[in-house]
């Protein structure tokens, strides 16, 4: 079976954990094909917007630790080699946080550890209200890994994300939605349909603008004002100069949808 299914249609790539028959579990392959698929929807210029989410009826429960162990990204041969492995597979976070497109986690069921990590890094998460959180670090005897806490924080702030790592428990999507881990707890039934228009929204709005807004977004929380400010100006500068203003001006004197080309 292909572990990740990676889909384009409109503008929109779909990458879909494929491991349902194991709550869609992390191993080493897992997260190394994720890595590959981002970095192609990254450089496709047809792709406006990325989604994330899993087969069958959960998102992500976390690393596979009953499965086979060649598989596993922390294998327990040598403390060497596994700092490595998981250096080299938690890649996939900052290549999330950092991609110059709009990033959706769409949440089914489980979503746990090293998943709920992969949601959080994330632009915006929306769940379905069966969906059930959990960061299940400390409980399974772990620190953490995947940036959990760093995502966590910026998520919910420093007060929540140490009670939700230190006391780990599961956390329904309403409970969720309320703590900021995500954005929108969505009826099950009525998910896709949600996450469609807004994926239809993002791939429908001007590249330059939403990718300056995102860079700017992700600048605020490690710049000092002075300079952000510097950064934010030549976005926006690049923007003013760009065909897609001109259209969003046009079109809203014409009173029609822009049609924006990204350049």
């Amino acid at each position: 079976m292909t572990v990740l299914l990676y889909n384009v249609d409109a503008g929109v790539a779909t990458i879909t954990m494929n491991r349902p028959d194991r709550r869609n579990a992390i191993t080493y392959t897992l997260l190394t094909e994720l890595q590959k698929a981002l970095t192609s929807a990254a450089g496709d210029e047809s792709v406006r917007v990325i989604v994330l989410t899993g087969a069958g009826d959960n998102f992500c429960v976390g690393r596979d630790q009953s499965g086979d162990p060649t598989m596993r990204v922390v294998r327990g041969l040598s403390v060497q080699e596994d700092r490595t492995r998981l250096l080299d597979v938690s890649r996939v976070i900052p290549t999330l946080v950092q991609i110059p497109k709009p990033t959706v986690a769409m949440i089914r069921g489980g979503c746990a550890g090293a998943g709920l990590s992969l949601a959080l890094a994330c632009d915006l998460r929306y769940a379905g209200t069966g969906a059930v959180f959990n960061t299940a670090f400390v409980g399974a005897g772990m620190s953490g890994d995947t940036g959990m806490a760093w995502l966590l924080t910026r998520a919910v702030g420093p007060a929540k994300a140490r009670e939700l790592m230190l006391l780990p428990e599961r956390i329904k999507a309403d409970q969720a939605a309320a703590f900021g881990m995500i954005h929108e707890a969505v009826a099950d039934g009525a998910l896709e349909t949600r996450m469609a228009k807004i994926a239809r929204q993002l791939a429908d709005s001007a590249p330059l603008a939403v990718r300056g807004a995102k860079l700017n977004l992700e600048s605020a929380l490690s710049r000092p004002l002075s300079e952000f400010l510097i950064d934010e100006a030549d976005r926006l500068i690049t923007c003013a100069y760009s065909e897609d203003v001109e259209e969003a001006r046009s079109a809203f004197l014409g009173k029609r949808a822009p049609h924006f080309a990204g350049r």
